[in-house]
């Protein structure tokens, strides 16, 4: 028969074997960083309030803040909304842990008028309109393929942004959070975006030239680790989802835009959040979320419903 002892010995062996292999691997800290969020949302049995109507909170300029300030500022926008939170809020490591301290942020302006280069942290940060407003759980990120001004109007670009109007975001016109019933509506009034372009730019717009990607890192911060856009009941959607996805989207530096020293920006690309394009309006994503990898058959636990006007 075995001895107990030595068999406990083996095991204690193996396992420092095995953590100090986990410290050897690329990114182990990481991997040991929190994964999945502590928060949870006050919703379903344990639900506060029948109904709550978001506030939407404007972008602001990110550029050269240390982490400690905009995890602060996240925070205070949380806070608009207790009655929506079952514990205390914590930011979740495994998706802000990455932002780096006196770094700029991809700006709205840079990304729409400019590009990649040092231009490209100008105006208003383009994480901001998420992080800015946490309770809306995936948010449309809607852009512009392209762009113009009159020239004979306009002396440079710089001059078309100071003076046309043209706007360079769109935020949802409304957000409501039906806490009893486990589900979110969101909507965003792309008809009217499209005609405020089309006046600042003097040129039309068809609904494909405004492409938009799915932007989930709230609801993985808020407890909600899958996603998918439902077939059945979306409509006027280029694609919908065959399957649920992990939510891996984080912020980190990367040098995608181009200015020295690189960017606070989101992470990964993540191919079936990407290039969806309405066909028609009004429109409407149906987007289902899950704290854990769903089964087959399995009811989500949250229902995100997209509103395009």
């Amino acid at each position: 028969m075995a001895d107990p002892q030595r068999r406990h010995k083996r095991i204690k062996i193996t396992l420092l074997l095995a953590g100090l292999a986990l410290a050897l691997v690329p990114g182990a800290a990481s991997l040991r960083a929190q994964q999945y969020s502590s928060n949870r949302l006050a919703v379903g049995r344990e639900a506060k309030v029948a109904q709550s109507n978001l506030t939407i909170n404007l972008p602001c300029d990110l550029n050269f803040k240390s982490r400690a300030e905009i995890i602060e500022l996240r925070r205070r926008y949380v806070y608009e909304h207790p009655e929506l939170l079952t514990y205390q809020y914590t930011a979740t490591p495994s998706i802000f842990e990455g932002i780096e301290d006196g770094k700029p942020w991809c700006g709205l302006e840079g990304d729409m008028f400019y590009g990649p280069g040092e231009k490209a942290i100008l105006g208003g940060s383009e994480e901001s309109r998420f992080l800015n407003n946490p309770f809306v759980l995936v948010a449309a990120n809607i852009n512009s393929t392209r762009f113009a001004f009159n020239d004979n109007k306009y002396s440079d670009v710089e001059d078309f942004i100071k003076r046309s109007g043209v706007p360079t975001y769109l935020l949802p016109s409304q957000a409501v959070i039906d806490a009893r019933q486990c589900r979110q509506e969101v909507s965003y009034n792309v008809s009217q975006w499209l005609l405020n372009m089309e006046k600042a730019m003097e040129t039309k717009f068809k609904l494909d030239e405004v492409p938009f990607d799915l932007v989930a890192y709230n609801a993985r911060d808020l407890g909600y680790n899958f996603m998918q856009v439902d077939s059945r009941y979306s409509k006027g959607l280029n694609k919908t989802g065959n399957s649920p996805v992990a939510i891996t989207q984080f912020i980190h530096c990367g040098g995608s835009c181009g200015y020295p020293g690189g960017c606070n920006n989101m992470s990964p690309f993540i191919k079936d959040l990407h290039d969806f394009h309405l066909t028609n309006l009004p429109a409407q994503a149906v987007i289902y979320l899950w704290r854990q990898r769903p089964g087959s058959s399995q009811t989500a636990d949250f229902m995100v419903v997209l509103n395009f006007q």
